[in-house]
Parts: structure tokens; C-alpha cells; sequence
């Protein structure tokens, strides 16, 4: 059982839940002390330990129903295909193995017992070294199933069953109970076979499972933004917060590792000499940095309105990343949505940005004016530690582009990121201002997809955060 509770973990880990090694080992004490009688238990003691957020909750109940069975159901199912019970039957071959101190092979007795989580741990057993692993396809299923059915010792069990036949007609018992009793046998023998098919078909769908996220957040993460339909937006959305966690917990570590600085090798050969350097006294060379700040605007015009909501679930996600950030939405009238972010969950904060700031998002799209009114009204308030980060495709309508806007913010901050979520291909054709804004920024990427996108993030938080003025 510890085996297949770190197959789960496993599988969580790939699925993008946050588990460290101490959260295994306490998932594993929990379940040692809890054991699998009563399943309802077990789940809880497995979530309590293992899940951080409830956004996680879905994927560990998914994925615990492929793992563990409900084994009461099991056993249920089990009774169905042997049929209605026959206790005067079980009672004669009970009796009949205490009278004759019969040996029988395990997995006779396995049978002749018939609980079903016993039958269903010594398919589990002996899948162990059947190579599932391999297991990726439905075709596959009768192959596996075989391997199992293999590794069991049937002519020991048809012996038995054969020498309680012979017991049973020796002691003189009618030949129609002889009959029902071989039917009764035979019954349980086909259920057995039965459940190991059963049990390769759950692990196939349990790998299916798994490599159907992948294949999913792969295909999406690649697909345009503008594509997207509303029901990919609700599965991308998991997706990126899944992302940012990341980058929020790559970004904590090097913190971590910062404040505790590089080792000084001077520094600790020097306060080492007077123990003649045993033992050694370690010190670090600490570099304080303090956390940068953000200023975002964000284009949530129809036409880019997928890239915005994702650009602005990743900058709510980073916010703790930032000693101060402010956030801003335009089309052609430019609002400060920043109070929202800080009060409103993610879901809800996103939404009332791209649906009730007070902007017109009916409006056509005017970049100049939007940039102009934001440098009269909140020039005085960005520094050289202050970082700008634009996403909007510069399409202006053949508006004035107002690039001095740009110009001028550009001398009172650290640097100006754009992301665009148009080709490059479209920079600069028909209403595309982008080449006159551009000279003004230090870094210009094409955002087209999410899989563009988050690789832009997780490259500003790793590196160009880090760099000094």
C-alpha cells in the first residue's frame, strides 16, 4: 500500500500539486495509522496532508478514485457476478475443509472466501512485475491481462477444487448438489478472472487520464489566444494559476537563498584561523535586494480581450512578488483597477477589470490618448525601481500614437516591457504602431499563446527582476 500512496503522489506531482518530501512521508504515517477500512478516512487523512489549496481539490478527487477503490463496492460488484448468495453451501465446504484439514493453494482459500478486497489486492500484487507501465492503449488490455492471469498457479486451484469435488461425492452426497456446488465454484473462479481485466482496464484509464491532461495543457498552451473558446478559457485558466504557483515558488527559493547569501570564503578562512580551522566557522557575503515594483497596463479591447484576462491572472497571482504594484486597464480612456486586485479573489477581481472599470471597452482602441492621460496624471509617481509592462497589440485605429507618451515614461522607470499577442508578422502593417513605440522599450515579445506568455513571465521574474539598476 506505501508503494501505490507514493504512485498517487507521484501522479499529484505531475498534475502540478506542490507536495515535498515531508508531506509524503506524513501521507504515508496518516495512512498506516488510519488503514483502508473505512475509505471516507483514508481519503481525508490522504487530502488533508497532500492538498495546500482547495483549486486543488478536483484533481486529487479525480485521481484518488483511479488509485483506490471504493473496495465496499467493489465486494458489491463481486456478489453481483457470483449471484444470490448460497450460505448452505459456504457452510458445507467450511465444514468440510475443518473435518479433512485440508492444504489448499492461497488463492483457493482467496476464492473460497471471496471477499472482494482480498481478491482485488492479489491482482494488485501480482500486476506489480506485469510491466503496466507499458500499458497506453485499449488494444493492449487482453495482452496485460494475460501477463496477470499468468503469474497465478490455475492448475493448483483446478486441483483443489477437484479433491473437494472428490471429498464431497465420496461422502455420498447427491449428484444435483454435486452439480450446484461445481456451478457455486466455478462462479467464483470466472469472477476472479473477470477482476483482473478489470483491474488492467482501471490502470489504462488511470494512464489515460494522465496523459490526457498532458496532451490537453499542451495543446492549448500552444493554441492562439484569440482561439480559444470558452470552455478551453475555464481549463487554460487552471492551467496558469497552476503556472504562476510555480514561478511564485521558484522566485521564493532564490529569495530564500539570497537572504542567505553566497559563501565568503575570506571571511570564513579568516574566523576559522583562530581554531586553527577546526571547527569552521562558516560566513556568507548577503546582498540585499528589495523586492521591485510593477506598474501594469493592460489593453482589454475585444480584440486581445483572452490575452488580457490571462495577463492579468498571472499579475494577480505575482502581486506578493512586488514590494508595490499598480495595475491599470484602457481601451481609449485609461482606469486603475489596482484596489480591485487587492480586495477581490482572482476570479472575481479579473472579471470586474475587464467588465466594470470605469472605462468604455465599446469604444475603439486609442493608444496615444491612453498613454498621454496616464503620463499628465501618474508620471509623478513612478521611480527608477519601477518597472512598466504593457500588453496591448498597438493596433490605434489611425489615432495620434502620441509616442513621446511612451518617451517620457520611459526616463522615470527601470524599463518598459511590451507583450504583444499579435504575430510580429502584423508589427507595423495597416493601424499597427508598434514600431513607433518600441524603440522606447527595453524588452518586446509576441504573446500569442498562453505557453508565450507564461515563458515571458517566468523569464522577467527570474532575471529581469534580479538585475540591478
Amino acid at each position: 500500500m506505501d508503494q501505490r500512496i507514493l504512485e498517487f503522489i507521484g501522479d499529484l506531482r505531475r498534475a502540478e500539486l506542490r507536495i515535498s518530501p515531508s508531506e509524503a512521508m506524513d501521507a504515508l504515517s496518516a495512512s498506516s495509522e488510519i488503514g483502508l477500512d473505512h475509505r471516507d478516512t483514508f481519503k481525508a487523512a490522504l487530502a488533508s496532508t497532500l492538498v495546500k489549496e482547495s483549486r486543488d481539490l478536483p484533481t486529487f478527487d479525480r485521481l484518488f478514485d483511479l488509485y483506490f477503490l471504493d473496495l465496499e463496492a467493489l465486494g458489491a460488484g463481486l456478489k453481483k457476478a457470483l449471484g444470490p448468495e448460497d450460505p448452505r453451501i459456504q457452510q458445507m465446504l467450511d465444514q468440510l475443509m475443518a473435518q479433512e484439514n485440508m492444504e489448499m493453494d492461497e488463492l483457493t482459500q482467496l476464492m473460497l472466501r471471496g471477499e472482494g478486497t482480498d481478491m482485488e489486492m492479489a491482482i494488485r500484487g501480482q500486476g506489480q512485475g506485469a510491466g503496466l507501465e507499458r500499458l497506453m492503449y485499449f488494444l493492449q488490455i487482453g495482452y496485460f491481462s494475460r501477463r496477470i492471469y499468468d503469474k497465478f498457479d490455475w492448475e493448483a486451484i483446478e486441483r483443489d477444487l477437484s479433491r473437494i469435488m472428490q471429498l464431497l461425492e465420496a461422502q455420498g452426497m447427491d449428484p444435483g448438489m454435486l452439480a450446484r456446488i461445481r456451478n457455486y465454484l466455478d462462479l467464483r473462479l470466472e469472477a476472479f478472472r473477470r477482476m483482473i481485466r478489470q483491474h488492467v482496464e482501471r490502470e489504462l484509464e488511470r494512464r489515460a487520464y494522465r496523459q490526457g491532461e498532458k496532451l490537453t495543457r499542451e495543446v492549448l498552451t500552444d493554441k492562439p489566444l484569440f482561439a480559444l473558446s470558452p470552455d478551453e478559457i475555464a481549463q487554460m485558466k487552471a492551467v496558469v494559476a497552476r503556472l504562476a504557483r510555480k514561478i511564485k515558488d521558484a522566485l521564493a527559493l532564490r529569495q530564500r537563498q539570497e537572504e542567505k547569501g553566497r559563501l565568503d570564503s575570506r571571511r570564513t578562512i579568516r574566523k576559522s584561523l583562530q581554531y586553527g580551522g577546526v571547527p569552521m566557522e562558516v560566513r556568507f557575503r548577503r546582498r540585499h535586494r528589495e523586492k521591485p515594483k510593477l506598474v501594469t497596463l493592460c489593453d482589454v479591447s475585444d480584440s486581445v480581450r483572452n490575452a488580457s484576462r490571462f495577463m492579468l491572472q498571472l499579475v494577480w497571482s505575482l502581486q506578493e512578488c512586488f514590494s508595490r504594484m499598480r495595475s491599470y486597464v484602457f481601451v481609449s480612456e485609461i482606469a486603475e483597477v489596482t484596489q480591485a486586485f487587492k480586495t477581490y479573489p482572482v476570479d472575481h477581481a479579473i472579471e470586474w477589470a475587464l467588465k466594470s472599470s470605469p472605462v468604455d471597452y465599446h469604444c475603439r482602441s486609442d493608444f496615444g490618448y491612453a498613454f498621454s492621460r496616464f503620463v499628465r496624471t501618474e508620471i509623478d509617481s513612478l521611480d527608477r525601481k519601477t518597472t512598466v509592462l504593457v500588453l496591448g497589440d498597438a493596433r490605434n485605429n489611425y489615432n495620434d500614437p502620441q509616442a513621446w507618451a511612451i518617451r517620457q515614461i520611459r526616463e522615470r522607470v527601470k524599463g518598459i516591457i511590451w507583450l504583444n499577442p499579435e504575430g510580429q508578422w502584423g508589427w507595423g502593417i495597416g493601424d499597427s504602431v508598434m514600431p513607433l513605440y518600441s524603440p522606447a522599450c527595453d524588452i518586446v515579445k509576441e504573446c500569442r499563446t498562453v505557453g508565450q506568455l507564461v515563458q515571458v513571465v517566468d523569464q522577467l521574474v527570474h532575471s529581469w527582476w534580479r538585475r540591478g539598476r
